[in-house]
């Protein structure tokens, strides 16, 4: 099974080098390595022996204090393997499943979690192409007034706005 999966992130450099402890001039460097070397470690995908090629679009740069970066994969794993690991139908649709869990999963990872990021995926499935956007409160349910400022991702063709004060 194969899926491509193209992220936009936005995350305050004071934020992601306050949470760890990094120099902020250091951010930009250290934040994208991060996401790009922790996604073949995701779980689920390392237990359906799936893979993560660079998808061919990487760019950055930094705009008022926010890091603003574009990664691509195309995601490989065994269809049956995958359905497994999930505890899914393998005759079902997949593609979905798989595409959003590597997404959600990035956008969880531990040096991301408490930051104040915001990343809009957008992969295609069997029903048509898919953007979802995830933010600090998606990652912290109970906490939902509370948290830092959403700014969104700007995502090629899409309008960009910040969602709240």
């Amino acid at each position: 099974m194969i899926a491509r999966l193209a992220t936009w992130w936005n995350v305050g450099v004071d934020s992601f080098a306050g949470d760890n402890g990094y120099d902020v001039a250091e951010v930009p460097r250290e934040l994208i390595g991060y996401v790009t070397a922790s996604i073949t470690d995701i779980k689920a995908l390392e237990e359906a022996e799936g893979w993560a090629y660079d998808g061919g679009m990487t760019h950055l740069r930094v705009i008022d204090g926010r890091v603003h970066m574009a990664l691509a994969w195309r995601l490989e794993a065994d269809r049956e393997t995958w359905a497994a690991v999930r505890g899914l139908d393998p005759r079902a649709g997949l593609r979905h499943d798989f595409a959003e869990h590597i997404a959600r999963e990035l956008i969880g990872l531990p040096s991301v979690c408490e930051t104040d990021a915001a990343m809009t995926a957008r992969y295609a499935t069997g029903r048509g192409t898919v953007h979802r956007t995830w933010t600090w409160q998606d990652r912290h349910p109970d906490a939902r007034d509370d948290g830092p400022p959403i700014h969104l991702p700007a995502v090629p063709g899409r309008a960009h706005r910040k969602t709240n004060p």
